[in-house]
């Protein structure tokens, strides 16, 4: 069983950029170590909307049962296929779902989620 450690955090953007300066000072004239998967938020709150019951539920339906499409998708979710592009796009800009060519030739995108389970730390 493949699994995706994410780490979440709720920082201020003062404590994000003070983060961002150390790891930029460290890494002037040598290589970095890859830090794990991390997504921060301002609160608790912002955390919630975005790991929504609706977004959770998209990503088991890829999963699950491969879509070919977003339409597709939308069609067995039950919801609006612009709405359902948007929370893609989320998902896709944080990793935890990926577009790849489809691989037949009438298809233009096919939908990824490479893993089994999430696992999330949650610091604060």
């Amino acid at each position: 069983m493949k699994i995706k450690h994410i780490t979440l955090k709720v920082k201020t953007l003062d404590e994000m950029a003070a983060d961002f300066k150390r790891t930029w000072k460290a890494g002037k004239g040598k290589s970095v170590r890859e830090a794990a998967e991390t997504i921060c938020f301002d609160s608790v709150e912002d955390m919630q909307k975005f790991l929504s019951p609706e977004r959770i539920r998209l990503l088991r339906m890829v999963h699950e049962r491969t879509p070919k499409s977003i339409y597709e998708l939308a069609k067995l979710l039950g919801r609006d296929r612009k709405n359902v592009t948007e929370d893609i796009k989320m998902l896709e800009a944080v990793g935890l779902i990926e577009r790849k060519a489809a691989k037949s030739g009438k298809e233009k995108v096919e939908l990824v989620v490479d893993y089994d389970r999430i696992q999330m730390d949650i610091a604060v």
